[in-house]
């Protein structure tokens, strides 16, 4: 079960045991998750502080994704649906 992180200070302290970080981007929010041996540590922010922590991390892989949304998600299949209802009507 992943840890959340409430602050800056919590990310860089732990930064030291982390194995990787992941960095996945929506259009709210960015998330960063430390992977340490012992857990998975999330921390939320917004896009301008996650880019200056990023540039913080050293000796550490930085792996990028991107959020996916429902819709792409299910390759769009229940907006196909939706549409056949419509026209059945």
């Amino acid at each position: 079960m992943p840890r959340l992180i409430t602050s800056a200070e919590q990310f860089e302290e732990l930064k030291s045991k982390a194995l990787e970080c992941r960095v996945v981007r929506s259009d709210k929010a960015v998330k960063l998750k430390l992977r340490t041996p012992a857990f998975l540590y999330t921390y939320i922010t917004n896009a301008d502080e996650a880019e200056q922590l990023i540039k913080n991390l050293k000796d550490i892989e930085v792996v990028e994704f991107n959020a996916v949304k429902k819709e792409e998600k299910d390759g769009g299949k229940n907006k196909d649906k939706d549409k056949k209802e419509d026209e059945s009507e």
